[in-house]
């Protein structure tokens, strides 16, 4: 680590090592990560190594749900285990890192430079003629919000990097993003506004275009939702309005996750993801 150079080797075998050895020797070697290495030219390596984590990883989780499938399902009052916490934040990572993701951030940083009406002229004739309208509205969504994390992309990463495993529940994540929604204060989002208006633009166009249609924001990736709407902008009032109706127990509500409808606590679904991935960059990561 001390090295004037770290190889893209040394580099994916320090990854494996940071996430086999535990939480404290993993703080330790991910702060030193954040201040030698820029996020960008880190991509190959965290990709290589994601993908060998994936496969110590996935044959594990398969055991676990043979041997537990009846119960684990069943278990939202316990606390997230820490082998579904790590899939979690390695997912989020390799989005983040991707070269697709790293293109669209190029792109996202270009077109929202400009002033409004120029880059929602531009939204508004792109197109891709091999993808149906759907598909083309899908990526325009996660266009705009990745134009609100540009500004901040490498904090993003490190922060999502040097996230720890905490032993806390689904239940118990939901409830303090309950708070955070209760304690935002309007002097708090005046202060972020200033900082960044751009964003506010983004946000607000995004909400027009959404309408009632907020359910499509589930077809993108938990961590760019999560990290992309701050907790002060009444879109994620409404995201947090998504996810409370799949908490409901209205078996007439389209269920976005994997859960039987007779289930009524979420543990490891794309809805406990979520509420996650909430948890951890607006609880974890800002505080």
């Amino acid at each position: 680590m001390n090295n004037s150079t770290l190889k893209d080797k040394q580099l994916q075998a320090i990854l494996v090592a940071a996430v086999e050895s535990g939480d404290g020797i993993r703080e330790i070697i991910d702060g030193k990560l954040c201040k030698r290495q820029s996020v960008v030219s880190c991509v190959s390596a965290l990709e290589t190594g994601l993908k060998i984590l994936s496969k110590h990883i996935e044959p594990k989780e398969s055991l676990h749900r043979e041997d537990n499938d009846a119960t684990f399902l069943g278990l939202g009052q316990q606390p997230i285990e820490l082998l579904r916490w790590n899939i979690w934040q390695s997912k989020a990572i390799s989005y983040f890192l991707s070269k697709r993701t790293l293109r669209l951030v190029s792109g996202a940083s270009l077109i929202f430079s400009a002033p409004k009406a120029q880059w929602v002229e531009v939204l508004r004739r792109l197109r891709v003629s091999d993808k149906n309208d759907d598909d083309i509205f899908i990526e325009k969504i996660e266009l705009l919000l990745l134009g609100c994390v540009t500004s901040r992309w490498t904090h993003l990463i490190e922060g999502i990097m040097s996230v720890s495993y905490k032993s806390v529940t689904v239940s118990e994540e939901y409830e303090e993003l309950c708070k955070l929604l209760l304690q935002r204060s309007k002097s708090l989002k005046q202060n972020e506004i200033a900082l960044n208006s751009k964003v506010e633009e983004i946000l607000e166009y995004l909400t027009e275009i959404l309408e009632s249609r907020f359910h499509q924001l589930w077809k993108l990736p938990s961590a760019l939702t999560a990290a992309a709407i701050p907790s002060w902008s009444p879109l994620f009032g409404l995201y947090f309005g998504e996810i409370e109706k799949q908490l409901k127990l209205d078996h007439s509500t389209t269920r976005f996750c994997s859960c039987d409808k007779d289930l009524n606590e979420h543990n490891d679904c794309e809805l406990a993801e979520r509420v996650w991935c909430l948890y951890v960059f607006h609880i974890c990561i800002c505080h």
